[in-house]
C-alpha cells in the first residue's frame, strides 16, 4: 500500500490491551499481596513456636514488613489517583520476587518448599504485563533460585538435608523448577495471547454489526423519505407547471415576475428531488447490487462523470492500469470512489489539484485519492468514518461518504485506510478484492 505522509496516532492495540489489564489489577495485586503478608506471618509462627525451625525472626518480620510498608505506598498512592500502568505492575512483581527471595534464604535457603511460590509470580505476570514481562520474570525466579543454591545457608536454621555439597535431590528440584518455570511461562503467554486475540476478533464483529445496523437503517430512513416526500414534490411541479403556462396566457404587467416564481419553484421541487435521490444512493441503496465485470478505466470515467466539469478537470488520474477487468458492484465502487474525491475537492482549494492513483495486481485493486489539503488532527481521524461526522460547513454533506465506503469496502472482504497529518494533506486508500469470473479475461 502507497501511503505517503503516513500518520498513526492510535496505540497499538497490544499496547492497549496490556494498560487495560494493568489499570484493572493493580488494585486486585494490592489485596492479593495483603493476604501474602497475613500467611507469611503464620507460616513464620507455625515454623518458628510449633515446628521449633529456629527461624532468624528479624530480618524474616523485617522483609514482611518491607512488603507491608510497600503496599501502604501503593494503596496510598492509587487512592490519590494514580496512573496503574504495566511498569509499575512489574516493578511490583519485581520486588515480590525479590522479596521471596530474601525470605527463602533466611528460612532455609533451596532446602525451603516454598520456593514453589515463584511460579505464581510468573503466571500473575503473563495474566497481567504479557510476554515481555513474563519471560523477564521467569529469568529472574530461576536466577533467584539457582542462588539460593549458591549462598550458604543461615546457621540455626533446621531444614538442610546434609551439609556440604549438593545433593542430587536437590539438583532435581533445581531442574524441576526450571523446567515448570519456563513450561508455565510458555503456555500461560500462548493462553493469555489466544484470548486476546479472540476477544479482539469478537469486538471487530460487533462493530461490523453495528455499522451493518446503522446502515441499515439508514437505507430505510432514505427510502421512505424518498417514497414519501415524492408524491408531494410531484403534486407541487405539476402545479408550479399550470402555473406558469397560465401566467404565460395572461397579458397583465405583473405576470412576468409571478411566472418567474414559478419557474423558481419548479427548478427548486427538481433540486429537492435530485438530494433525495443522492441521499438514497449515499445511504446505500446500492449495497444488494450484484458485481458485473468493469473495465477499471471504464469505472474511473463513472467517476468523473458523476463530477461537476470543473472539479473533474482537477482530478488527476495517475496509474491507469488499462484493460484490467473486475468483477464489482460498479454503481456503488464508483459512487464510494466519488464520495472519496468529493472530500478531497472540498479539502482543497480550487484551482489545487487533487490525485486519483489506481493500481491492480492479480488479487486487488487500490485506489488512492491524494490531497494536499489541511489535513486531520488525530482526534478528526479518529472519528472520520464515523456516521453522521463531518468538518464541513452545515449544508455541505450529511457526514455519510466515508462511513458508506468503509463498509462497501469491508462487505466486499477489502479494506478503507485514511492516513493524514495537520497541514500535510490526506490520503484515503480503498483496497478491494480483485475477483474474476470466468471467461472475464476473454471477455
Amino acid at each position: 500500500m502507497i501511503e505517503p505522509r503516513a500518520y498513526r496516532p492510535e496505540v497499538p492495540a497490544g499496547r492497549q490491551a496490556e494498560d487495560a489489564r494493568a489499570a484493572v489489577s493493580l488494585p486486585w495485586l494490592t489485596r492479593l499481596r495483603w493476604g501474602t503478608v497475613a500467611g507469611q506471618l503464620v507460616t513464620v509462627a507455625v515454623g518458628h513456636w510449633t515446628l521449633g525451625l529456629g527461624l532468624p525472626l528479624p530480618p524474616v518480620l523485617g522483609l514482611i514488613g518491607a512488603t507491608a510498608v510497600t503496599n501502604l505506598a501503593l494503596m496510598r498512592w492509587l487512592r490519590d489517583g494514580g496512573t496503574a500502568g504495566p511498569g509499575l505492575c512489574g516493578a511490583v512483581l519485581v520486588l515480590d520476587t525479590l522479596v521471596l527471595t530474601a525470605l527463602l534464604h533466611a528460612s532455609g535457603g533451596p532446602f525451603n518448599p516454598f520456593s514453589v511460590l515463584y511460579l505464581v509470580y510468573i503466571m500473575l505476570a503473563a495474566v497481567v504485563l504479557g510476554a515481555a514481562w513474563t519471560w523477564s520474570l521467569a529469568a529472574l525466579s530461576v536466577a533467584c533460585y539457582v542462588a539460593l543454591f549458591l549462598l550458604p545457608v543461615p546457621a540455626g536454621v533446621h531444614l538442610a538435608h546434609g551439609e556440604g555439597a549438593l545433593s542430587l535431590h536437590l539438583w532435581g528440584m533445581l531442574v524441576a523448577f526450571v523446567v515448570a518455570a519456563v513450561l508455565t511461562a510458555y503456555f500461560v503467554v500462548r493462553l493469555s495471547a489466544a484470548i486476546e486475540r479472540r476477544d479482539a476478533e469478537i469486538a471487530a464483529m460487533r462493530e461490523q454489526a453495528t455499522r451493518t445496523e446503522r446502515l441499515a437503517a439508514l437505507t430505510t430512513l432514505a427510502a421512505g423519505a424518498a417514497h414519501e416526500l415524492g408524491t408531494p414534490l410531484a403534486t407541487i411541479a405539476v402545479a408550479a407547471t399550470e402555473l406558469e403556462h397560465v401566467l404565460e396566457r395572461l397579458a397583465t404587467a405583473g405576470a412576468g415576475p409571478l411566472r418567474d416564481d414559478a419557474r423558481l419553484i419548479r427548478a427548486e421541487v427538481e433540486r429537492c428531488r435530485r438530494i433525495l435521490d443522492r441521499m438514497a444512493s449515499d445511504a446505500g441503496e446500492t449495497a444488494g447490487e450484484a458485481p458485473a465485470l468493469v473495465p477499471v478505466d471504464g469505472l474511473v470515467r463513472d467517476v468523473l462523470d458523476a463530477l461537476p466539469a470543473e472539479d473533474a478537470g482537477r482530478v488527476h488520474v495517475e496509474g491507469l492500469p488499462l484493460g484490467v477487468i473486475s468483477a464489482l458492484p460498479r454503481r456503488a465502487v464508483a459512487g464510494a470512489i466519488t464520495s472519496l474525491v468529493r472530500n478531497a475537492l472540498d479539502a482543497t482549494r480550487a484551482p489545487e489539484p487533487v490525485r486519483l492513483r489506481v493500481e491492480a495486481s492479480d488479487s486487488a485493486l487500490h485506489v488512492e485519492v491524494l490531497d494536499d489539503g489541511p489535513g486531520m488532527t488525530a482526534e478528526v481521524l479518529a472519528r472520520a468514518v464515523e456516521p453522521f461526522f463531518s468538518t464541513k460547513p452545515p449544508g455541505k454533506g450529511m457526514g455519510l461518504g466515508l462511513f458508506l465506503a468503509r463498509t462497501l469496502a469491508e462487505g466486499l472482504g477489502g479494506r478503507l485506510t485514511l492516513t493524514s497529518a495537520p497541514g500535510e494533506g490526506a490520503t484515503a486508500a480503498l483496497d478491494l478484492p480483485r475477483v474474476t469470473l470466468a471467461g472475464a479475461s476473454r471477455a
